[in-house]
């Protein structure tokens, strides 16, 4: 099952407005080194806007953001919490209310747009973890 993730949109429109815009004004200057490195980083923030998605499947939890990809054994979840915490973010595109998930080795914040049914079908799939302040 896919759940999209929760988007806080003013962060979006200001962070992917700002480095569009310095990409135009260093374009416009004709400063090319800044104009492909802005460029660059437009494509990396497009890729995680667009690209990050949570899913459940038969026996893990997979977690895309971009660039991030990991495959979560629901052997290996340990706990699960709401958090307001920025940090560790990786998955996450709202900060207000985030799920962390803490798994062998790591922790991962995410932010699913349906985040009580997101909770009810992890632990179906992961009865053994802790759930807190759910």
């Amino acid at each position: 099952m896919y759940f999209a993730p929760k988007k806080d949109l003013r962060c979006g429109i200001g962070l992917g407005g700002l480095v569009l815009l310095l990409c135009i004004i260093s374009f416009f200057q004709g400063n090319w080194f800044l104009f492909v490195l802005f460029a660059f980083e437009l494509v990396i923030f497009a890729w995680i806007w667009f690209g990050t998605g949570y899913s459940i499947r038969d026996d893990s939890l997979e977690v895309k953001s971009g660039p991030y990809h990991k495959i979560i054994p629901f052997s290996n979840i340990l706990c699960i919490k709401r958090s307001k915490s920025a940090w560790p973010y990786k998955a996450a595109l709202f900060f207000n209310d985030m799920l962390e998930i803490k798994f062998k080795y790591n922790i991962v914040s995410i932010s699913p747009l349906n985040s009580s049914l997101f909770i009810n079908e992890i632990k179906q799939k992961c009865p053994e973890a802790e759930f807190s302040g759910m």
